[in-house]
């Protein structure tokens, strides 16, 4: 039987209470993203995997840089990488969640499921998905990442990169929790309290890191599918969003 993080009962009281609170943009068009604290509760399998994923970036990192010191080369430092990540514009407002998960599941697989199926899967609802049962979803359905979560603090944003450049070089895409606004996010237009998106590449000459993002905003064409937006702006946007949180 698959094991996976309950989401309490009694937050139901408290979510309709929170959700009249919470600015409009919460519920705003491109949202998709559960409103609701509920942490991210890990297995012992799952804490054990964490500290082997992290000893595997620093050694990947470091043996990058070393590499490029040796040779005397910046190119060796691999300043850009892109995966090739299938976008599916999400089939709700409310579903980043499944899009994303769908796009990620595609690319490791080759195949995926329909966004509905990974919407009953993630217990998606109007509300959004709760980000934390993501990496739960990611793992039933794929076994060439161990996917685990995690959050940073305000002075980690090289080890967020770090685990970013991680993950595209070995072909797992991250995922990320993004409260997105125009002044660090220009490609959007109006602000999006939550929102679910995958990275599909890093390009730290231009300091730039590209999202696959299933949400047309404004049905401009500009926002969906892989799409650059600066290094600085994505940290910015995972940082102002109140979990903070990254599952790569």
């Amino acid at each position: 039987m698959k094991k996976r993080k309950l989401i309490p009962r009694v937050a139901l009281a408290s979510t309709i209470f929170t959700a009249l609170l919470l600015p409009q943009t919460v519920m705003g068009e491109g949202t998709g993203d559960d409103p609701r604290m509920i942490e991210d509760v890990k297995t012992e399998k799952q804490v054990k995997a964490e500290k082997e994923k992290l000893r595997k970036v620093r050694e990947h990192i470091t043996n990058k840089r070393e590499a490029a010191e040796s040779e005397g080369k910046v190119s060796a430092l691999g300043l850009f990488r892109v995966i090739s990540v299938p976008s599916f514009e999400q089939e709700t407002s409310y579903w980043c969640g499944p899009a994303t998960v769908k796009q990620v599941l595609d690319y490791i697989n080759g195949t995926s499921k329909s966004q509905r199926y990974y919407a009953d899967e993630l217990g998606t609802t109007k509300d959004g998905t709760v980000f934390s049962v993501v990496d739960d979803v990611l793992n039933d359905h794929q076994d060439e990442n161990y996917y685990v979560y995690t959050t940073h603090d305000s002075d980690e944003q090289s080890k967020f990169n770090d685990k970013i450049e991680w993950g595209i070089d070995n072909g797992y895409p991250s995922i990320l929790d993004l409260k997105i606004d125009p002044d660090y996010m220009p490609k959007y237009t109006r602000s999006v309290a939550g929102h679910i998106v995958n990275t599909s590449g890093y390009d730290w000459d231009d300091w730039e890191i590209r999202i696959t993002d299933p949400f047309d905003q404004g049905n401009r064409g500009v926002t969906l599918g892989n799409v650059w937006h600066p290094a600085d702006g994505i940290w910015e946007a995972n940082q102002a969003h109140f979990r903070q949180a990254m599952i790569w």
